[in-house]
């Protein structure tokens, strides 16, 4: 079976270290927000620990977002009509009808990441003025800011995994291994495969 790399090594691991950092950041984040689930904080070695650990994954998760940036940014920006079909077709999920040809990253794929970088971002930028204990009127905002990120971020990211996974037989191969079938990435990203050549 003719394979094609998708994802390089070094996108692979940036792409673990975000995942491993955000849910760290998340079940921690949860125990602190809501009282109900502080037991949460145990989970990690009790609420000081957890505090702790909280903040340096806050720093692992907000530099392997800037890594990404040279990942998937250029891509991502780029719209082409075909995106806009595939967006305005939730990209067939529910309706099964055929797609337009998609790059190396389909329309779905740039939607996430640009959502995942500016929340990303807002997120870190507002965690740094939480963690720094900045005057009260920006700390009332910034904790604003990073509840309302922590919302749209553990709904989306979660999502993300899904749909790279379970909704999408084969995709999660993708970060696991690097390579897909070529036939498969002609289906998937039909686009990108032309371009690089591949008969």
């Amino acid at each position: 079976m003719r394979m094609v790399e998708k994802a390089t090594t070094g996108e692979r691991l940036n792409h673990l270290v975000l995942l491993v950092s955000f849910f760290v950041l998340m079940f921690t984040g949860l125990g602190f927000l809501f009282q109900i689930m502080g037991w949460l904080n145990s989970l990690f070695g009790g609420i000081h620990f957890a505090a702790a650990l909280h903040k340096w994954s806050g720093v692992v998760f907000v530099f392997s977002l800037l890594i990404t940036i040279g990942n998937y940014m250029g891509e991502s920006m780029s719209f082409s009509p075909e995106d806009s079909e595939w967006i305005s077709g939730l990209g067939g999920y529910f309706s099964h009808k055929q797609m337009p040809e998609q790059g190396r990253l389909n329309a779905g794929q740039k939607l996430f990441y640009l959502c995942l970088l500016v929340f990303g971002l807002a997120i870190s930028i507002s965690g740094m003025m939480l963690w720094l204990g900045v005057t009260a009127g920006t700390l009332r905002v910034s904790h604003f800011v990073h509840n309302a990120s922590n919302v749209v971020l553990i709904t989306a990211i979660p999502m993300h995994v899904y749909l790279a996974s379970i909704a999408n037989p084969g995709t999660a191969r993708i970060m696991s291994r690097g390579t897909v079938p070529v036939d498969w990435a002609k289906k998937k990203h039909a686009k990108w495969v032309k371009s690089l050549g591949i008969e």
